[in-house]
């Protein structure tokens, strides 16, 4: 079925949808606004049509094919027309594969007039860049409206190269978020490499960061690559970069804004060929507002922003990412869990989750090695887990909560990250004094030093 309205306007919208009240909508609310509009329940003919149309409406789930793919199969023979796609899922595989289109947009049935004008006026003033690649490779979960919005923003990152600031709780993914951006980026090919700001030192941060060469200081017997060195033509994901010091921000400013930098040690400006991913859980605008971080490195960083919800604000995607975990569990550990009872999962609701995603993932995998086989029948949670760590709380209950809350491949490393931490906040504390740290610590200050030698060295 085809129609055809006001064939004397300018603008004409083609709209395929195999669901005739969907057409309909669509046309009443354009075609009062002036709009021309053109209709079909399949996407057959619709390449005669394209020539004169301006804009295109597209179902991703339509009868007998996929939306996603005959618009992929459009922009592989030339038609670069801007689209919007309307759906009824919000998985992120759907959301994600949509958004990574050029010049695309993303309406979720049922379709809300004022929303479907706003975005049909925004899209009629895009631009194609017909250079754009695409990948089908994704994996990340939620159906939640929240995590809808967060998988546009990720489709549209992964289409160009600007920096991307990841914000939110602990927890809530901002790694994964960015590899994810990584993968499916025209850098996939290259490598993604990770700072974890707060491990390192910061009298160390700059070497780290940009590396350096044989005599640049005691110990500096040969030539180190740093991180932006190790990830050229890739990824370079700065995590937690809201704890930086102000001093060392004005330094980040320069290779950000610049994209060059010299090694430590080094007369010679490099130039570097990187896509710079940030994280925080802290809120930097406020940080700005206190004079703690910079705001010139703060609108340089963030050229897009993404925000990842905390859990809690999201529960409807508890179901499934259990379900997921689950399935990963079973798969590694070698188990037969097959699911949650109805009272578990009441409980998992019911939980505020203030390790986020991270948290419900450890819950999950502990579970399961304890259940084994069948539904789980209960989870071992308690509200004083909530609760922030005070002076009356023992050691070992601070290191049971920190066991809780660090991911097992994450492990290997933490003993080694908890003396670079503490080195470092004690150091920061007692203004770089080392023989005073080491005397705290109860080694001797030659002994400090070699330890952070070979933490920089690694």
């Amino acid at each position: 079925m085809v129609h055809v309205l006001n064939k004397d306007k300018n603008m004409r919208v083609l709209v395929v949808d195999d669901e005739c009240c969907v057409l309909n909508f669509v046309k009443k609310i354009l075609s009062t606004k002036g709009f021309e509009v053109i209709t079909l329940q399949s996407s057959k003919g619709l390449e005669d049509y394209l020539p004169i149309s301006n804009l295109l409406l597209i179902d991703i789930k339509l009868e007998d094919e996929n939306g996603i793919d005959v618009v992929e199969r459009l922009r592989t023979k030339g038609f670069n027309i801007p689209v919007i796609f309307l759906t009824d899922y919000t998985d992120a595989n759907t959301v994600i594969s949509a958004s990574r289109f050029s010049a695309t947009n993303i309406l979720k049935k049922p379709l809300n007039a004022e929303e479907l004008l706003r975005v049909v006026k925004e899209m009629l003033g895009f631009n194609l860049n017909p250079d754009i690649p695409y990948s089908k490779e994704f994996k990340v979960i939620g159906s939640s409206k929240a995590m809808f919005e967060v998988f546009k923003k990720i489709g549209l990152a992964c289409q160009n190269d600007l920096n991307v600031l990841i914000t939110g709780e602990t927890g809530v993914g901002k790694e994964v978020v960015s590899r994810l951006i990584h993968e499916n980026s025209p850098r996939k090919e290259k490598p993604f490499v990770i700072l974890h700001c707060p491990a390192i030192p910061w009298d160390l941060f700059e070497a780290e960061l940009f590396g350096y060469v044989k005599g640049a200081f005691t110990g500096a017997l040969v030539d180190k690559k740093g991180k932006v060195k190790l990830a050229e033509g890739g990824t370079l994901f700065l995590d937690e970069i809201g704890d930086i010091p102000y001093k060392l921000q004005a330094k980040l400013l320069a290779f950000v804004e610049r994209k060059s930098y010299f090694s430590l040690g080094s007369s010679k400006e490099e130039k570097a060929d990187v896509r710079l991913i940030f994280a925080t859980n802290r809120d930097l605008k406020k940080m700005v507002e206190e004079g703690k971080f910079r705001e010139d490195l703060y609108h340089r960083i963030s050229q897009m922003d993404i925000y990842i919800p905390p859990l809690r604000e999201r529960k409807e995607d508890i179901k499934q990412l259990v379900d997921y975990f689950i399935a990963f569990a079973n798969a590694e550990i070698g188990t037969m869990v097959e699911g949650v009872e109805e009272e578990a999962m009441k409980k998992l609701m019911d939980y505020s989750f203030p390790g986020n995603v991270r948290e419900l993932k450890n819950l999950i995998y502990k579970t399961v090695i304890e259940t084994k086989f069948g539904k789980i029948k209960d989870f071992d949670i308690h509200p004083e887990k909530t609760t922030v760590y005070s002076t009356t709380c023992s050691f070992d209950r601070f290191i049971d909560m920190l066991l809780d809350s660090t991911p097992e491949e994450d492990l290997p490393n933490l003993l080694e990250r908890i003396e670079v931490y503490l080195i470092k906040k004690l150091l920061e504390k007692y203004s770089g004094n080392k023989s005073k740290v080491a005397g705290l610590l109860g080694i001797s200050r030659n002994t400090l030093e070699n330890r952070l030698r070979g933490i920089f060295s690694n």
